[in-house]
Order: structure tokens, then sequence, then C-alpha cells
């Protein structure tokens, strides 16, 4: 089945636009959200396309032929690289780190004063440990876990086979994804993973069937469903394409007052999306040594950081004689971990405080958290707030400082589009691209020429004879 989102010009009925493409094309059509009906999703269950750039063509001729602002197709894209563990695999070479034989299993926990938070909130009389904080976790879902045993799950949703059972199947491409990160945001002390916010209630939301795979569309819906079942805070390890419906999702969710952060990334150098949008907390990884991962992605796009690399987490084994935790790497742990603050922060000071503060200050709580999380940050020595955001998030400092604090506001940096990330690679040059119209694609072949990957993913033609720029030509190898 090929999907594809769909943004309408203002002039234009919903209504009437998913009568043509249902009675035109046998399109299955619904609206991203309730509130968002110029934002359309499209299934064809009789289409499939060999390779991205017949899927993008695709997406070309649709907004032409329906007058559209803008279509996307829905691709399973390979951006955001992790750790093999059935085969075992290193691409990219040299973005992975050797395990620790000596590395205590709470040092991440310690890092971020995840502990210090805890005795704060309990000396302060209040909620700890994230106690009472909804996190939804658009990921490849859950399973019953050692690790997991005890934690406080919320209904989930499972958008790959569209039923209300979450539960990870253990597909190819790093199984186990969506356990692993959840173990430590909420896992129990009971074991040899504990979580930051073990008393989190836990929402699961099969959204990629893997993290190494993943379908920005389908990620929308999940963060439009979290948002509208209850989550606080929705934490995103997983990374690709710019793709509107996913940033239509997170500005919808920010307004209703949720938390939304994604992973940085992992091994493209540059921060990808949905991580890179301006209304997205984006989280750089780090090392036991306070210094940035190997396989960090960085710049400007950078909010925070926090621990990345050997993290305890929960594994699936594969093999007889594997446990089941051990250590893992990647930003999919570093942006889990400060989901677990998030919840901290929640839960300390109330979110219903939360919120009214935010409103009288004309902030979000979006932008209220990612304003405390920069002031309170540890910033270690020789620290680049360039490339790694103000520092690495600090539990206990931000749990401390008050609320109503009077700081200045400031906004984040406008590093979102497509047009921002060629200034960031190439300079200050002239970008005659209609990035709305192929920023998806353009995205996706710049991505692969960071990773040394472009042997499967060629250009459209109707790209090709878009990009004019000579500069950009030679960096995309046309």
């Amino acid at each position: 089945m090929a999907r594809f989102a769909m943004l309408l010009r203002p002039d234009q009925d919903p209504a009437v636009t998913t009568a043509r493409l249902t009675a035109e094309l046998g399109a299955q059509v619904e609206p991203l959200s309730t509130d968002d009906p110029d934002a359309l999703i499209i299934d064809l269950p009789d289409r499939s396309f060999a390779t991205d750039a017949d899927a993008f063509s695709a997406a070309y001729a649709l907004a032409d032929d329906y007058d559209a602002l803008a279509v996307e197709p829905d691709l399973p894209t390979a951006l955001f690289p992790e750790p093999d563990p059935v085969r075992g695999a290193d691409f990219p070479p040299g973005c992975w780190s050797p395990e620790h034989p000596n590395l205590a299993e709470e040092w991440a926990l310690w890092t971020i004063r995840a502990p210090q938070a805890w005795e704060y909130s309990r000396k302060q009389g209040r909620p700890e440990r994230g106690e009472g904080i909804v996190v939804g976790q658009p990921d490849t879902g859950v399973i019953r876990h050692r690790e997991m045993d005890g934690v406080q799950f919320v209904p989930g949703y499972d958008f790959v086979d569209n039923d209300n059972d979450p539960t990870d199947p253990l597909a190819d491409g790093n199984p186990g994804h969506g356990t692993a990160t959840a173990s430590v945001i909420v896992s129990p002390d009971t074991h040899v993973v504990t979580g930051a916010a073990p008393r989190v209630r836990h929402m699961p939301v099969r959204a990629i069937e893997s993290v190494v795979r993943v379908t920005q569309v389908s990620v929308a819906k999940a963060v439009v469903w979290a948002t509208d079942h209850g989550a606080h805070v929705i934490t995103m390890s997983l990374g690709g394409l710019p793709s509107f419906a996913l940033d239509r999702a997170i500005n919808r969710a920010v307004a209703a007052n949720v938390i939304v952060m994604a992973a940085a990334g992992n091994c493209v150098g540059t921060v990808v999306w949905p991580a890179r949008y301006d209304n997205c907390v984006a989280v750089a990884g780090t090392t036991p040594h306070d210094t940035p991962w190997r396989g960090t992605c960085k710049g400007g796009a950078v909010d925070i950081s926090a621990p990345g690399e050997n993290v305890y987490r929960a594994r699936i084994p594969q093999f007889p004689g594997d446990g089941d935790s051990g250590q893992g790497q990647g930003t999919s742990l570093a942006v889990a971990l400060t989901a677990a603050v998030a919840a901290l922060w929640l839960a300390h000071h109330g979110r219903d405080r939360v919120i009214a503060v935010a409103r009288s200050r004309g902030e979000t709580v979006q932008a209220l958290f990612r304003r405390l999380i920069r002031e309170t940050a540890r910033r270690p020595q020789n620290w680049n707030t360039g490339d790694m955001g103000a520092g690495i998030i600090d539990a206990h400092a931000l749990l401390s400082k008050p609320l109503d604090t009077r700081s200045p506001a400031t906004e984040p940096a406008t590093v979102g589009s497509v047009r921002h990330l060629i200034t960031e690679l190439l300079g200050d040059l002239p970008v005659e691209v209609d990035c709305d119209r192929y920023g998806p694609e353009l995205a996706s072949l710049i991505l692969h020429t960071l990773l040394g990957d472009r042997t499967t993913t060629l250009p459209s033609t109707k790209l090709r004879a878009a990009i004019a720029n000579e500069h950009l030509r030679r960096f995309l190898q046309l």
C-alpha cells in the first residue's frame, strides 16, 4: 500500500478533494486530525513503488493534479542508524563505541542527577519519580520484559496494524527498540535497569516497524493520537525526513500543553527531523566522561544533551547466554532520559500549575520547559554550545528553579527548514529550489550523502531538473 500526506490550499474544500480522491483513485482518505482538515492522509491500497524517486514523482503528480500546496510520500527512510544486535553491523563505520566493562549500572541517572531530584521532591512533599505523568512514546511498541515488570501502562495503539495492541513483534532492524528506550524512562528499581522516572504512566504507541525504517506520516498520526489520549510528554527516539504532517502534529501537541522532544540523530552529523523542527526539543548524546558521544548528531538545532553512550537498558536476548539488559548507545537513549526529566519536573510542580505559569507568561509549556532546561543545564569544561546545546540536562537543578523566575524569554533558532540545512552545510548560497514542494526528497538526498549511502538513492527527474545551483549539484553528486 502506498501512503501520502496532502496539504490543501486555504480555498480548497477538504470534502470535495476527498470525494475526488476516492472516486478517481480508489483512495482511502482521512484528515490528519479532526481539527486539521486541510492535511489529508491518503492510502492507495493497490499502489506500490519500486524506488523512492518513483514515490516522490507520484507525490509531485498528485500535487499537480489536485492543485495541493504539497504532497509527501510516507517512505520508510533509513536515516537513523542504530547498532544491529542480531547481525552486529557497524554502519556507518566509526560511529559506535565499544562497551565499557567497568561502568556502574546507574551512571546515567547520576549524570543527569535524577536521584537527587527524587530526594528533593520527597523532602518538599511533592510527587516524585514522575508520579501521575503520562509519557507517550511513538516507537516500535513494547513487549513483556523482566525490566518492565511493575510499570504502569496506559492504553496505547498500533498504527502499523491499526489495532489496540502496541506489542512489538520484534521485526528485523533493531528489534525491541521501543522496550529498550522505554526502560530508561520507567523501569522500576528491581533488576538491573532503573528508569529515571519509574512512577511514570507509560503510553506505548507502535508507529514504526523498525527504528531504522521510519515512516514520518505514521509517526505524525501517533503524535496526534497520543495528544488526544492524554499524553503529557511525547518522546521520539527516531528520525528521518522533514514532513509537514509531522510538523503540524507536533505544533498541535505543543499548543495542547504537551512537551515534545526527539533524538538529534545518529551518525549523520547534522540534526535530523523531527528533532530539527523549531517546536521540538532536540537532544544530543554524551559519554560517561561528559563529552559528545562519537555518533551524536550536532549543530545549532540541539537544545540539550543527555547520556547516549553505554547507557544500561533492557534488551532482547538473541542468542543463548545473552542477558536481558546491558549497555546501549544512541541519541534514542538520550532523549528518553530527557523525557523522564520532563516527567519529574511536571510531577514535582504539578502539571496544572506549570500550565498556569506558562500561560501567565505568554508561553507554551514547551517553551517554558525548553528555557528552564537550558538555564539549569550543567556545562562541562570546553563545552561547545553551538554543537551540543546548553549543556547536559540536570534534573535536580531544574526542579529547584522556581517556575516564576522572570528571565528573558528566548525564541529557538529557526533551523527546521531544508533551506537552513543547505546553508548549514554549504554556506549562504542562493537556493532556487522550491523547498515546500521538493524539501523531503532534497533532504533525503542530502542526508544519504552525509551517510555515504547513495547507492540506491537517486533523485526524481523533476528534482534533478529543479536543482540549478552548481555547488549543491556537486555536493549531491548529480
